[in-house]
């Protein structure tokens, strides 16, 4: 009986701990998806806008419609700059064809406790969000 009293006197600080842990690891990943899903609403959001830019100097003239390029990125790139996104954005490329509006960015998120691991002081996660918006006839 006794023996049985000190094994779990030594099981339950270690499975506190494993569970301590673990709930660290899903807050930091839960973080990094919402910081990521508010940048992708932030690039949605200016990808579409810019898509509408039609170019007026090209209608007029021939009355063709296609995306002014330079004020379509120029939109994006102060879309983005403007919004306080959580994270620090490390790329945004701008590809504007005739019809249509192609933007990557990548953001990078620091962890919140996964800080205090060893060797994870300075590190961020952060994958690339790309979305298309298309201009319809």
């Amino acid at each position: 009986m006794r023996a049985e009293r000190a094994t779990a006197l030594v099981m339950v600080p270690a499975v506190a701990l494993v569970f301590i842990v673990l709930a660290a690891i899903a807050l930091d990943l839960t973080a990094v998806a919402g910081v990521q899903r508010s940048a992708e609403r932030t690039l949605a959001a200016a990808v579409d806008d810019a898509a509408g830019m039609i170019d007026g100097r090209a209608h007029q003239a021939d009355g063709s419609i296609r995306i002014d390029r330079a004020r379509a990125e120029q939109l994006v790139r102060a879309r983005i700059g403007a919004e306080e996104l959580p994270g620090r954005v490390v790329g945004l490329t701008v590809d504007v064809t005739a019809t249509t509006v192609d933007a990557t960015m990548r953001i990078e998120t620091p962890h919140i406790f996964l800080r205090a691991a060893p060797g994870l002081a300075d590190s961020t996660l952060s994958s690339p969000i790309h979305l298309r918006a298309r201009l319809r006839d």
